[in-house]
């Protein structure tokens, strides 16, 4: 009960000072909709990406396992961590305001990447099934957005914004996990997964830690936020 109530204090307490700033209340909600409606825009560049034709890799992994469909635990993983990281950072406004930031930056990389790199999965891949994202975008028409894998640098994201010792390393855990059964299912390659966290480690260096777009005009907020959230900063 402690925990939960020191979670709504949080809120009540961090949102209610952020509101004070007009030109962050201003800010944080055209930021909001800005990163919304980038990522509908994209989803539909990246349907047409999906008729383009991509080389196929020869991963080696691929010859450890037969293809298995992990997609009910490939959702658990992902939802678990995105619904508890979005409550966590429901505590935090300027932090929420940055990871907005970061996390549009990120997929726009991710788009830009696809688009460079085209890859095409392999023959045996079994199709990832995601009721939620079908329903917002439907991405179940996309099948060439290989490298690099969303999921991991979602993952790797989330990990990197959340400073709760415990929560990190669940986390971590189920990014391990989540890597595995995507490659496994051969939704990925292995080096789309690798290669995920090194740029979820970018955006969130440039546009959490540094706020290299925000901070001239937040600068005051901002440094008011560092105060009363967690650590963040590795």
């Amino acid at each position: 009960m402690n925990l939960v109530a020191n979670w709504y204090n949080n809120i009540r307490q961090n949102w209610r000072d952020a509101a004070t700033d007009e030109l962050f209340t201003k800010v944080f909600w055209g930021n909001f909709i800005f990163c919304f409606a980038i990522y509908m825009v994209a989803i539909q560049w990246l349907k047409f990406n999906s008729t383009r034709m991509g080389t196929m890799v020869n991963d080696p992994v691929y010859y450890l396992c037969e293809p298995h469909d992990f997609s009910l635990y490939i959702g658990f993983c992902t939802y678990s961590v995105t619904i508890f990281t979005i409550l966590y950072l429901l505590q935090y406004p300027h932090l929420l305001h940055r990871g907005f930031t970061g996390f549009t930056v990120l997929f726009l990389i991710r788009a830009f990447c696809i688009f460079m790199i085209p890859l095409s999965p392999s023959t045996d891949m079994i199709r990832l099934h995601d009721p939620f994202t079908n329903f917002v975008g439907a991405e179940d028409s996309i099948t060439n957005d290989l490298f690099f894998s969303g999921h991991m640098a979602d993952m790797a994201f989330f990990f990197l914004l959340v400073s709760d010792r415990w929560a990190r390393r669940y986390i971590l855990v189920a990014m391990i996990c989540l890597g595995i059964m995507l490659v496994w299912q051969r939704v990925h390659y292995t080096l789309d997964v690798l290669a995920a966290p090194i740029f979820s480690y970018f955006c969130f260096w440039a546009f959490v830690q540094k706020d290299v777009i925000w901070s001239p005009f937040l600068k005051k907020a901002e440094s008011e936020d560092e105060k009363s959230s967690p650590g963040h900063v590795l």
